[in-house]
């Protein structure tokens, strides 16, 4: 089989999969031309190839989560979840925002209704956590709430920088 190169054939190191598959044309053989089936295997694995080359590693991102914990044992929220919410929003907006330094964890507890508790804490705990920190309202109760809604037994989170965690008990504070 002998084939026809033209200068166009040449592939630039940041060939696309459209402009290869438009000179497909361009490189035929004498008798016959490149099968059709032949091509979509090598489009599929071209850009299956490439997708996953893309993929960062999720160790490497400054959000990726190191620990997720929801409690199995314990006291649950039961009808206090929207109780705990309301903790949740006035502890963010309060007493856990702020500058932390690392390593600093800081803990409200909150009567629910009855002889319940909700323990929250925020803390600079995370690998990596500079020397200090300032987090805002938004940011402490979109992580606190996770534990709430996603935990029903409370649970604890540590992501790049912070941990989350919210603790329901029998008893009072």
């Amino acid at each position: 089989m002998r084939g026809i190169v033209t200068e166009k054939a040449q592939i630039e190191p940041k060939t696309n999969t459209r402009d290869l598959l438009l000179r497909r044309t361009e490189f035929r053989s004498s008798r016959d031309e490149m099968k059709p089936s032949t091509l979509l295997l090598f489009a599929v694995s071209y850009l299956g190839l490439a997708s996953a080359a893309s993929i960062a590693n999720p160790d490497e991102s400054l959000h990726a989560m190191e620990k997720r914990k929801c409690f199995k044992t314990g006291a649950n929220y039961g009808n206090d979840q929207s109780a705990a919410l309301t903790a949740v929003r006035t502890a963010c907006n309060g007493p856990l925002k702020g500058k932390y330094n690392k390593r600093e964890t800081r803990v409200k507890c909150y009567n629910l209704s009855g002889d319940k508790s909700v323990k929250l804490t925020v803390g600079l705990t995370g690998s990596n956590a500079g020397s200090t920190r300032t987090i805002g309202s938004d940011e402490c109760v979109n992580g606190l709430t996770k534990e709430v809604i996603n935990c029903g037994k409370g649970g604890d989170t540590t992501y790049g920088n912070w941990r989350y965690r919210a603790d329901p008990n029998e008893g009072r504070c």
